[in-house]
């Protein structure tokens, strides 16, 4: 009911937040050395196979399902993206954060104070 308030529909929910929302605030999830895709119990992998060949051509380690702290509830499953504990490339975390934002899945990342790329 509180959608209709707001001028949301069905079809608006179903189509996710869009490409617009991943280029607003990517520039937050540059330098994270880890990075997670939260699955809903309902949720559909479509892509997964290729940003999964992509990920591990840049070098990354995916894992599904993997494991995390943060995640929003038991029966989600985890998507882990990890380098060996370097920072993900620009191009995986690009990719990643993407299709997660297209398929409108929760997902969050780390950024180790240590290993964060210096400021502009």
């Amino acid at each position: 009911m509180w959608r209709r308030a707001y001028g949301i529909t069905r079809r608006d929910m179903r189509g996710g937040s869009g490409t617009e929302v991943d280029a607003k605030h990517f520039d937050e999830v540059l330098g994270s050395s880890e990075f997670y895709v939260y699955i809903p119990p309902s949720g559909k992998l479509k892509g997964y196979e290729e940003m999964r060949a992509f990920l591990k051509a840049e070098g990354c380690l995916v894992e599904y399902p993997g494991h995390s702290d943060l995640a929003p509830n038991k029966n989600y499953q985890v998507v882990a993206i990890t380098q060996s504990g370097n920072l993900l490339s620009d191009a995986a975390l690009r990719r990643a954060h993407r299709w997660a934002h297209q398929r409108n899945f929760l997902h969050s990342f780390f950024q180790p104070l240590t290993l964060r790329k210096p400021s502009p």
